[in-house]
This record gives C-alpha cells, structure tokens and sequence, in this order.
C-alpha cells in the first residue's frame, strides 16, 4: 500500500469518526499505538495549550478543556500552569463526570481569581470508586491566578482538583474495569468494579490490583499478592500484546495454589485491555512459573484456575391470587395458553402473603406472613411457619447454596440482629429450620427491606431503612462464610447508589448490575439501574410499581403493581402483561 493511499484513508477514517461526535473537532488528531501492541492504532486527542494574551477566565476555561486529552502526558494542560503547580497537579487526583457538554461557566471574582461551576453527573476518586451525583447537582471550584513573563498561569489549584470531564468525553476517556480477588468459600474470582481512564490502561489496573483488598470483600475474599508489593518503574509494558508484570517484593507465600490464585488475579484484570492479549508474570524479576504454564497466559484455564460450573435455576414463578404457576414470559399473548415446559406444581399461597421467593432448585417458597410478623415456606403442599427471633421482617430471598435470607428487628435494641438465615437443607419441620442471625454490625438501628445474593454467591446486596422509614441505602458487601457454607457475618458494605433518595426493591441483573424501585428527585418512584462500580441510571416510570425483578437482564425486566397487574418492558416503556399478585425468581 502506497504511503499516498495510507494516507488517505487514514483521514476517511478521521472524518467518519467526527461525523458521529466520538472526537471533540478542537486540537490535532495524532497517530496513536505502534502496529504489533494487540489493537488497532488508537487516534490520540490533544487540545492547544494557552495563546498568547489570553484573559484570566479563557486560561482556566483552556485548563480544564486541555485534562480531556488522550495521550496521557498533558503537556498542554500543564503549560496553563505555573511551573510549580504543573509539577504538584496530579491528573488523576479526583475526576469530575460533568452532566453537560457544555463548558464550565466562568467568573472573574477579582483580577487573580476565577470561579467555574458546572453541573456534575459523577465524581470518580483516585482508588477508582465512582460516585453518582444526585440529579441537578453542582460543583465549583476557583483557581487562583498570577503573571509569568507578561502572561496569565494559573498558580493555586484547589485542593485534590484533578480533571473537569464533559459528558461528551466521558466514554473516551474514563470506563468501568473489575478488579479481581480470589473467594474464600469456592474455587472463584471476585470482581470489584472501579472506573479508570483508559490511558495507559494496564498500569492502571495492575496498580489497583496490588493495592489491599478492599474491605467490603474482608472474610469473603483474599488476595495473593504480597502486602507492600510494588510495580518495577511504576509500570506495565506492553510488547505484541504481552503485558509484562514485575513485582518487586520478597514476601510471595509459597505453594502452587498462591502462584496460581496470583495469576489468576491479574490475567483477569489485565485481559480487560484491549491492548492485551496476554500475561507475563514475575517477582523480582524471576518468573512465577507454573507447572502448566510457559512464559504467559491469556486465559484462567491456562494458570489452572477453573471456575465452578454456573448454577441451574429453576423457572420463575407467578401468583395470580393464590394460584402458583411456571412462568413462561415467551407465551404471554397466546390466544391459546402453552403449557410450560417446567410442569411441577405448586401450592396456593393464600391471599394476605406478600413478597414471594423462590429457591434455586424450585423445590420451595417463601413468603412474608400476613401483618410481616413473619416468615412461611413451603415445601410440596405443606406450609412451615419460620421460628425467626424478630418482626418488622423483609422481603425474604434464597441463595443457591440452599439458605434462605430474611430481615427482621431483632430484640434487644439497636444493636440486635437485623438480618438472619435458615438452612434450607434441613427438615423444615425441626429443630435446625430456625432462623440464625448474621453478624452485620453496620445494620445496628436499621431493618432490612431486602437482602439478596449476588449471582457469583459471594456478595449481597442489602436494602435497608432506618427505623423510621427513611434514609434508604443499597450497600453491598462480601459474605463470610463457615467450611461448610453457612453465612456467618457480613463484611463492611460499600454502598452503592448514593443518588437514591428512597428505595423499596432490589433485584440482579447479572454480577455488576441491580435493578431497583427508587425516587432519585421529587417523589417518583420508578425503575433505576444501579452497578456496582456507583452507576445509578433511570428508566421510565412505571404506574404503581411495588416490587422488581428479572427473567435475563435489563431487557427482561418486571414490575408488579399495588392492582395485581404484571408490567414487562417494550422498549423503554411497560405495558401490562396480565393480573399477577407475585412474580419469584430464583437466583445467586
């Protein structure tokens, strides 16, 4: 190919990619990787640095414009710096998601000082945790400013500013990538999901890896990286897609297992670059060598790192009045109804019960007692009232490892239990089918509205309230479990969807996605999907919703209503779908 034809169509390529409003039209477009690095070439974008006579309020506004650029160096955006301010300005210290596009509003406060402000949709600190504004939300900052050789430089930045991002360059710029660690109860990783800009991205995310396990994961996972372990050069190169990982420490515990949990953890987290194909692994510059492995992995099963077999769950189910039946979302307007292909029956949960689970195998339900007193289940047609130390109880949930999950206000004050367990396993009708309280002390003073496990069957997410109704929170945390599986204690939560006003239902969607029934402004209550990594999005309000859930992800989403009306998602909006007092399905 001619350096001519090149060329060409590397501006088609260019144009075509303006035209759809991917690439801001302002600064030069750069060549990006070297053929050979795993990916396509990427196309670097650099905004321009300050001109010559530029007034206060346009060298901050070309500050915080130049902090989108691509190329990860920021040379632009430091040279509206004075030398001593460009050396301190971490990039990285904060990032601000703005809600528009728009650049921030600028005013001259005096001669030295300018004030922005902008409506901000997120906010993502420097361990990579993002938070959701709540709707409407503002953020201002002033800069202080002075003159270098004639021209105005920005001199004081305030405190722990790193980067102002529009919403037209967030998804360029900045994204959600799971850091890994390895679980305590299964042979299984676990994902804590950070936002990262995408710039030298495999630095980025082996950086994060060694840092500490997070808390909320404290007892529920490990990870094998050694305490104080730290990048050779404070870096990942990267050659034909090989990521190359040198750890400096002296502390590697030994074993196989340790060697293959290690590679585990970062073969997981790194792949998520485009750039990357594969893993190169060493501490101290000796490689961690595997009995199965030569030189690099790409993939888990090549380190030996086999994750169980996903679950099989039963079929939902639907109640319509007392009756209890498979549903089959795929019949609903049949002239003619099918019959589903599941054909078990089910007993009548009578009129009165509310909140019906169902468990993994099918083989049970629960329900909350009529006046939430308490907990039923049944199994075949038999009922079996819970012994449950507690009132005011939640919407009760099964895990696939066979326990059922209730809140209830313990007695004993603030301090008492507020969330327990049942062991499905044993006879419902003896002694061990009483409910065990779990340690969470972070729920002192609240009562569980919900709490249900992930799909990976480590983590829950929980729902609760103050005592008064208010304050809602969705927190998610790792579940500590004993050698044989029963849920022991709740590490700390990390909450999730902080722009919730009030909230009343909870359901996965897949291991980094809940859907739940909250007010984000005002007093509608609607859909909204929250992930784990802080997202929290809304979907269109859905008439006198009281309860959510899911037959396969956001697109198979279902409200039932205060009317006994079933709604399923067309699109973006919910049309009735037939009576239903209860839709169960089982899940993590």
């Amino acid at each position: 190919m001619t350096r001519f034809v090149r060329a060409a169509l590397a501006l088609l390529v260019v144009l075509a990619l303006a035209g759809c409003g991917g690439l801001s039209s302002e600064g030069p477009v750069e060549p990006g990787r070297e053929v050979g690095s795993g990916r396509p070439a990427d196309l670097r974008v650099t905004f321009p640095g300050p001109r010559t006579g530029e007034i206060q309020e346009s060298i901050v506004r070309g500050f915080v414009r130049a902090g989108a650029a691509s190329d990860a160096a920021y040379d632009n955006a430091r040279a509206f710096l004075t030398a001593s301010v460009s050396e301190a300005w971490n990039p990285d210290a904060s990032l601000v998601l703005l809600a528009e596009a728009a650049p921030p509003a600028t005013v001259l406060v005096n001669p030295t000082t300018v004030r922005i402000t902008a409506k901000v949709a997120a906010t993502v600190d420097e361990e990579g945790r993002h938070t959701a504004a709540p709707p409407g939300s503002t953020v201002t900052a002033e800069f202080q400013l002075e003159t270098v050789g004639g021209q105005w430089r920005i001199a004081a930045l305030p405190e722990g500013f790193g980067r102002w991002i529009a919403s037209t360059e967030v998804n360029r710029l900045v994204r959600p990538y799971a850091v890994h660690y390895v679980s305590t109860s299964q042979r299984a990783l676990i994902p804590d999901v950070r936002w990262f800009p995408v710039d030298r991205l495999a630095t980025r995310l082996a950086r994060a890896q060694i840092l500490p396990l997070p808390e909320h994961f404290d007892g529920a996972a490990v990870t094998a990286v050694p305490l104080g372990a730290r990048l050779l050069g404070d870096a990942v190169s990267i050659d034909s897609g090989v990521a190359t990982v040198n750890l400096i420490s002296s502390k590697l515990a030994p074993g196989q297992t340790t060697r293959k949990n290690l590679w585990a953890q970062f073969v997981a987290t790194l792949i998520q670059d485009p750039a990357v194909t594969r893993v190169s692994l060493s501490v101290d510059d000796v490689p961690v060598n595997l009995l199965t492995l030569d030189g690099s992995a790409g993939t888990l099963a090549e380190v030996g790192f086999t994750p169980p077999p996903p679950v099989t769950l039963a079929a939902p189910v639907v109640r319509r009045g007392e009756e209890v039946a498979v549903f089959d979302p795929s019949s609903l307007g049949d002239q003619e109804p099918r019959e589903p292909a599941d054909q078990r029956p089910y007993p009548a949960v009578p009129a009165g019960f509310s909140r019906l689970a169902l468990s993994a195998d099918g083989n049970e339900l629960a329900a909350i007692n009529p006046g939430g007193d308490g907990v039923s289940r049944w199994r075949d047609a038999n009922r079996y009232v819970v012994p449950l130390p507690g009132g005011a109880v939640g919407s009760p949930s099964y895990d696939s490892r066979g326990w059922l999950w209730v809140g209830a206000v313990g007695a004993g004050g603030a301090g008492a239990p507020r969330l327990f367990v049942v062991n499905t396993a044993s006879d419902p009708a003896g002694a061990d089918a009483a409910a065990v309280a779990v340690e969470a002390a972070w729920l002192a003073g609240r009562r569980v509205l919900e709490a249900r496990v992930a799909p990976d069957r480590d983590r829950i997410a929980v729902l609760s309230t103050a005592a008064d109704g208010r304050d809602a929170r969705i927190d998610l945390s790792g579940v500590v479990r004993s050698r044989a599986g029963q849920p022991q204690r709740l590490a700390s939560p990390l909450r999730l969807g902080v722009s919730l006003v009030r909230a009343t239902s909870l359901a996965w969607l897949d291991d980094r996605t809940l859907a739940a029934l909250g007010v984000l402004e005002g007093s509608t209550l609607q859909p909204v999907i929250i992930t784990v990594g802080g997202g929290v999005r809304a979907l269109t309000a859905a008439p006198d919703a009281v309860a959510i859930t899911s037959t396969g992800g956001e697109r198979d989403l279902w409200v039932t209503t205060s009317t006994g009306r079933l709604l399923g998602r067309a699109g973006s909006q919910w049309v009735d779908s037939g009576p239903a007092t209860d839709l169960a399905v089982a899940s993590g």
